[in-house]
């Protein structure tokens, strides 16, 4: 059977509710900016990245209850992770941005009573790249390579534990924390560019780390205690 999971809850977990059309997968369109130079053939075009997208299913509300209806109606909302049951290991970061219309498609009687069929679309927008359903975490206690099996070049979010002057290396691009608490984490997370502990910002030197594909060396510097990775492996 079909199913979308969104923010953790199945829609199938809902009552009185199945999918007729789940959704259409999508690669991501190039945003770019195009340029014409005199005496050249064609354009030059500015790599801008990727742009979000759509992605709509048709939901059947079979009884049509106002109760089924709010339902519904409070599962596909806000931010969080799509899942389609066609792939249970990868996911949309999803928001539903439109509104919701249900448009009544059948009415029948069953043994006398009067009984409702509604449908409604919900579009989710998504971000260009599809990450891990589960996300993964790498502990390293020692210098060692980690391999990035997605597509794409991952931004993670990397949990310093330590004290003192510490610092490591990824890739051979230093990283460097001082003054660090015993047991007080300092979290980098590259994908947003913000540093921080339990109480706040705080200050790193290097630059934030990237994840390209294929191996990335780790290298543990002094007063590290351990690095637990969250990689937040992409694909496109």
């Amino acid at each position: 059977m079909s199913d979308l999971i969104f923010r953790g809850v199945a829609a199938s977990s809902l009552d009185d509710v199945f999918i007729h059309k789940m959704p259409d997968h999508r690669k991501a369109s190039m945003r770019f900016s195009e340029y014409y130079v005199n005496g050249r053939d064609g354009a030059l075009h500015v790599d801008e990245g990727l742009a979000n997208f759509d992605i709509s299913a048709t939901l059947i509300m079979i009884n049509g209850l106002p109760a089924t209806r709010q339902l519904i109606n409070a599962w596909a909302d806000g931010t969080g992770k799509l899942i389609t049951s066609d792939d249970l290991t990868h996911a949309y970061e999803a928001t539903v941005k439109e509104e919701i219309q249900w448009t009544r498609v059948l009415s029948n009687k069953l043994n006398g009573v009067q009984r409702f069929h509604d449908a409604a679309v919900i579009t989710w927008n998504c971000q260009p790249y599809m990450v891990e359903a589960v996300d993964s975490q790498i502990e390293v206690t020692e210098s060692q390579a980690i391999v990035n099996p997605g597509s794409a070049t991952a931004l993670p979010m990397i949990q310093v534990n330590g004290s003192g002057d510490v610092s490591f290396s990824v890739n051979g691009k230093e990283i460097s924390i001082a003054d660090m608490t015993a047991n007080v984490p300092v979290y980098i997370d590259s994908a947003t560019g913000y540093v921080y502990t339990a109480q706040g910002a705080t200050a790193m030197t290097g630059d934030f780390p990237e994840l390209q594909l294929g191996a990335n060396t780790i290298t543990i510097g002094t007063g590290i205690t351990s690095l637990l990775i969250t990689p937040h492996w992409r694909w496109i």
